[in-house]
């Protein structure tokens, strides 16, 4: 008997050994990021495409607008997305399944111009005539507040023009067009390193945290993920997450290298990137733990301008849990 039992035994291992395990099922995700600074803290990645999980591919795509971008989410081509706060908030309004993830970067506004301005102050720019792009975007809306709180009627006391891109602007303001003007980064390193003449005049960010009297500057840049993602593998999405936080703390640490990559990937020069990435306030921190800063981030925007994030306050379904 007992060696009847021990012979059914070794059977038993023998057909479970000889069982094929069954496959791992491949799983593609389609990581899309804007090309600039919001997708500057996943260049390691886009570069190294790293091996997150088993059976899971990842495929990174750099977009050039936000156009572009919102139409590839709404379409449920991007699974992850690197994108503004504010265009998650409004694509979540429009009844796309995605979350807030994560937020990628506190802030990369500044007003710059000639030296010889002697601007110090945001009253100062009063009876100046200031470039500005994106007329109802983020950073104009940040600029006609920030002129309100320093007493100046936006429409009044001084003159907005408004140019079609970044790019275009920077460069009228190295060549001496465009006195004064509102830029992110990189074009504004790019614009003081070949204008020796030009200077940072004002620093949205820390305007923010002075009228906010906020220790954050505002949550400029996000990470989304289709909610079904979210749902249906949190595993790979907290993998990815923790990739993204590493990969962003080494673009701090290594804003050389970064910079590199960025030319390859993110259609900036190696050197501006380089130089602009300490005043990118990259960190990464997730949706959870600075909840608060989004949403007072968008109720501010939802003050100047409901449709600048789609009408409404996102609710509570808008934030990825931990």
């Amino acid at each position: 008997m007992r060696k009847k039992i021990l012979s059914t035994a070794v059977l038993l291992f023998l057909l479970v050994v000889a069982t094929p395990l069954p496959a791992v099922e491949n799983t593609t995700i389609e990581v899309m990021v804007l090309s600039g600074t919001t997708g500057l803290s996943l260049v390691k990645m886009v570069e190294e495409k790293p091996t997150l999980l088993p059976g899971v591919t990842l495929n990174y795509t750099v977009l050039k607008s936000p156009d572009q971008m919102s139409a590839k989410i709404i379409a449920g081509e991007a699974d992850i997305a690197a994108v503004p706060t504010n265009l998650a908030a409004i694509l979540y309004n429009r009844g796309i399944p995605i979350q807030l993830a994560a937020i990628t970067n506190w802030g990369v506004m500044y007003v710059i111009g000639r030296a010889s301005t002697a601007i110090t102050s945001w009253p100062e720019l009063k009876g100046q005539e200031i470039g500005v792009t994106g007329k109802g975007s983020t950073p104009d809306l940040l600029f006609r507040y920030f002129l309100s709180a320093n007493g100046l009627d936006p429409e009044k006391d001084l003159q907005i023009q408004y140019y079609p891109s970044p790019a275009e602007l920077a460069q009228l303001v190295i060549a001496g067009k465009v006195a004064v003007a509102t830029l992110p980064e990189p074009w504004v390193t790019e614009a003081l390193a070949r204008n020796p003449d030009l200077q940072v005049l004002l620093d949205y960010q820390a305007e923010w945290k002075r009228l906010e009297e906020r220790n954050e500057s505002y949550p400029q840049s996000a990470l989304v993920v289709k909610t079904e993602l979210a749902t249906t593998n949190p595993a790979l999405v907290k993998t990815f997450l923790q990739a993204a936080e590493a990969a962003s703390t080494w673009v701090v640490e290594h804003p050389a290298a970064a910079g590199r990559l960025a030319e390859k990937h993110l259609f900036i020069s190696a050197t501006a990137a380089a130089q602009a990435i300490p005043r990118c306030h990259l960190r990464l921190n997730g949706a959870y733990q600075v909840q608060s800063e989004i949403d007072y981030f968008l109720k501010k925007l939802y003050s100047f301008q409901p449709q600048s994030i789609g009408g409404k306050i996102p609710d509570a379904g808008f934030y990825l849990p931990e």
